[in-house]
């Protein structure tokens, strides 16, 4: 059996923004880094077998705060973010009409969202589920350092859904950890937020 311990990056500048990432970056915030800390003290006893992360700026700045326990670190092109394309470093209130049209399919109609430079969901799936198949090779405990969007396809993946129900809970906030067994459905054993009470943005910035 394969447990992975799945995180999303802390909270940056272009979180608090609101301002789409994408495959973009910008630095982590100071109460990315503490929240981030939080959580290192969770897993302060927890050994992985290997650490896979993602080699964008703000996961990279994650783990280097994490500083978990493992037998070997490898960062995954396939861990990336979605491209997003034209939206990447605009707020909701840059956006042009077509790419308000362009936003609008990514939270309603994911299947549908297209934009000029942007991956689709399907050719995001094709990815993450390479990095699945290879994962099935191993055995242990794995902690994988990514991104919003990544990390609800795997869940798609492994829970066998449809790219419609991508937006489905829980909800993932900067820093959440969660603990995927992959032999189950639904794969989600635990649900780690850094801290107990967290006030919900009203939707994710990828």
């Amino acid at each position: 059996m394969t447990e992975l311990y799945i995180m999303r990056h802390g909270e940056t500048d272009w979180n608090r923004q609101k301002r789409y990432q994408g495959q973009m970056d910008s630095a982590l915030t100071d109460t990315g880094k503490l929240r981030t800390l939080l959580q290192k003290e969770k897993l302060k006893d927890v050994d992985f077998e290997r650490v896979f992360c993602s080699p964008l700026g703000r996961t990279r700045a994650t783990l280097k705060l994490l500083t978990p326990r493992s037998r070997g670190l490898i960062y995954d092109d396939r861990l990336k973010e979605i491209c997003l394309g034209l939206l990447q470093g605009k707020t909701h209130a840059e956006l042009a009409d077509p790419e308000r049209i362009a936003q609008e399919k990514f939270w309603t109609d994911p299947e549908s969202f297209s934009a000029d430079g942007a991956e689709t969901m399907a050719e995001l799936e094709i990815r993450v589920k390479d990095f699945l198949s290879d994962l099935k090779k191993m055995e242990g405990r794995i902690l994988i350092v990514t991104h919003t969007v990544i990390i609800k396809m795997v869940l798609k993946i492994l829970d066998s859904k449809p790219i419609s129900a991508l937006w489905g809970g829980p909800f993932l906030h900067p820093g959440t950890i969660l603990i995927v067994d992959t032999d189950h459905q639904p794969c989600i054993r635990e649900v780690i937020h850094p801290q107990e009470k967290m006030e919900r943005s009203v939707s994710y910035t990828a």
